[in-house]
């Protein structure tokens, strides 16, 4: 028997008890779709946040007391330092040769109004003049906050377009007021479009100037300075002369750790790339605990196959075929099987990848690797379970195997 007859030996067994195959074939369906959907989503995020992590400039980076960290007892710990200041931010532009611009900044959230109009949850940032420009957000309609507006403690800002739209509709929101807080502050200008990042739009911001910030919300506060090298060819010297620059205003003794963090888009993707390995391992763990019980249902379903089929062996076999015949066909049968779970598992994986993309704002990949990854592993799932019932059928004995009743 070639290899053609026993996939149709096992596509005529799968047709002719369709609910006992398919719950064979159920844990591989489950194992090969979770791992299609869940490469494809990963793939898309890694995808994603490479490329918004290259949009936001690879010559900025940023300064806290905290920088990215998930472990809550350290954060408490960081916490506790020092608070970083505008004048640090200040001594860095001034003293840092390869810093082309370094700004503080603070941020609230807050509710602005604008006649009956509302909208909660609003980002407020107090930023210094440069910020616009070091932090890559051009103004699309008006003007930036600038110096005068720092050294009057002016009551304007630059909105986001998404705030525009929902404040002020049609109308031009230029020279208008909308409150922030309890302030007035008159719109001198509206920012460029930036879109949503996983679901989170980017334009429900309201920039004031910093100084004006600090009249709303007190001084009693850490800044977060952003700087600029000068070209991504000085990237690492302009961090090395921030980091120097601050420890010797803060008086780190030479040795000891930094009191601050300086993060960077680097930083990001590897704590991006940890996260969704992380994830990517979880679930694959629970894949292949499907995959495991698949295999476990195709290896008993095959020798419950060989059991009954026991006289047909025996008839084979005495016309001449070999004991290599026999393995060939059993193995053969039990890939069918899992392919055939396979397939559907790819076919589900897929469309409920493009469901992700279609019904939610995260982004999703279906790469050639993930389809490749599922077909292949539902043939070693076949190659595997099939092959102690595949040994057990060649290992029988014809004139047994002829007196099976």
């Amino acid at each position: 028997m070639n290899p053609r007859e026993s996939v149709g030996i096992a596509l005529d067994a799968l047709r002719a008890n369709k609910l006992r195959s398919f719950l064979t074939l159920l844990g591989v369906i489950i194992g090969v779709s979770s791992v299609i959907a869940v490469m494809s989503l990963v793939q898309g995020l890694d995808r994603y946040v490479s490329t918004r992590l290259a949009a936001a400039g690879s010559n900025v980076f940023s300064i806290d007391k905290v920088g990215v960290e998930f472990d809550f007892t350290r954060v408490r710990e960081k916490l506790r330092r020092r608070d970083l200041t505008v004048e640090d931010a200040h001594a860095i532009a001034r003293s840092a040769p390869h810093v082309e611009a370094a700004v503080a900044e603070r941020t609230a959230s807050a509710t602005l109004r604008r006649g009956n109009r509302s909208l909660d949850r609003v980002q407020v940032q107090g930023v210094e003049s440069d910020y616009m420009r070091v932090d890559d957000l051009p103004v699309e309609r008006g003007r930036p906050i600038d110096p005068a507006d720092n050294r009057s403690r002016a009551w304007v800002c630059v909105i986001g377009d998404q705030v525009a739209d929902q404040l002020f509709g049609s109308l031009d929101p230029l020279g208008s007021e909308v409150r922030i807080g309890g302030a007035r502050c008159v719109v001198v200008g509206v920012g460029r479009h930036k879109g949503s990042s996983f679901g989170a739009s980017q334009d429900l911001y309201a920039l004031i100037p910093f100084t004006t910030f600090l009249r709303l919300h007190g001084r009693e506060a850490s800044v977060t300075i952003t700087a600029r090298s000068r070209g991504p060819e000085n990237f690492e010297q302009a961090q090395d002369e921030a980091r120097a620059l601050l420890r010797a205003r803060r008086h780190v003794p030479a040795g000891a750790p930094d009191d601050f963090e300086i993060v960077t888009p680097e930083m990001y993707m590897s704590l991006w790339r940890n996260l969704s390995g992380a994830i990517f391992v979880v679930i694959i763990g629970v894949s292949a605990i499907s995959l495991l019980v698949g295999g476990i249902v195709i290896m008993n379903i095959m020798l419950v196959s060989v059991t009954e089929r026991t006289r047909e062996i025996g008839i084979r076999k005495a016309i001449g075929a070999r004991r290599g015949d026999i393995l060939v066909q059993f193995l053969v049968e039990a890939i069918t099987l899992s392919l055939s779970g396979g397939a559907i598992g790819l076919l589900i994986g897929v469309l409920a990848s493009v469901l992700i993309g279609l019904l939610t704002p995260l982004p999703v990949y279906v790469s050639l690797l993930a389809i490749g990854l599922g077909l292949l592993t539902s043939t070693l799932v076949g190659v595997f379970f099939g092959a102690y019932p595949a040994s057990r059928a060649a290992r029988q004995d014809p004139i047994e195997a002829l007196r099976y009743e």
